[in-house]
């Protein structure tokens, strides 16, 4: 096993190419994930699949990094800049995938997202840790966009009702205050104009700004 030469953590640098190849890739897993966890297909169908995803895998591993690909600090800050969308695990498929849009004043930050199988808790409705890591995810992609090196203090949920699967949801956030190093900033997730969740954060910045 060989560990390629590149940067372990950021995919600037590569080929536009390679990164698309790259975020084909996530999105099959993903479908992939999504396809494990409901198929109904018979013991040797899935035996088979067995078999074939440890060739697929024993492929990928002759070549590998210390560490899953991300992109670079100043991505969120360059989308937030071009009105462009931002998309979040593009390039690891153990998150979830969403693509970010920022407002015009650049303080706040919408996203569509479909909970599935996949994202469970009670009984067709989405898990409440789902809920909190999206959270956590918008509003901390909100305070890199500002070109802040934060880190999440606290992060506080209430859960106003319950999100189903299988429906399209709104995630948001913004900004509310700043203090020194500090930034405050509240979320929530609704689901046909009702919030089913609410969040408020404190962000911390630990490095200067870029």
């Amino acid at each position: 096993m060989s560990t390629a030469p590149v940067d372990p953590t950021r995919v600037t640098g590569l080929s536009a190419d390679h990164r698309a190849a790259l975020a084909d890739l996530v999105d099959a897993t993903y479908r992939l994930n999504l396809a494990v966890a409901t198929t109904d297909v018979d013991d040797a169908v899935l035996r088979e699949a067995r078999a074939e995803l440890d060739r697929v895998s024993s492929g990928l591993e002759t070549r590998t990094r210390t560490r899953a690909m991300r992109n670079g600090f100043d991505a969120p800050r360059r989308a937030r800049r071009d009105r462009t969308p931002y998309r979040l695990c593009a390039y690891t498929p153990w998150g979830v995938p969403i693509e970010a849009e920022f407002g015009a004043d650049g303080q706040s930050v919408r996203a569509r997202f479909v909970p599935n199988a996949l994202h469970e808790g009670p009984p067709d409705s989405m898990h409440g840790g789902v809920g909190g890591y999206l959270m956590d995810c918008i509003l901390g992609i909100l305070i890199q966009a500002q070109d802040k090196r934060a880190v999440t203090a606290r992060l506080e949920i209430d859960y106003r009702a319950r999100t189903p699967l299988d429906e399209e949801v709104e995630l948001h956030g913004r900004i509310t205050r700043r203090e020194g190093r500090k930034v405050w900033a509240e979320g929530w997730v609704a689901y046909a104009g009702t919030r089913t969740l609410e969040a408020s954060g404190l962000f911390v910045e630990i490095g200067e700004s870029r």
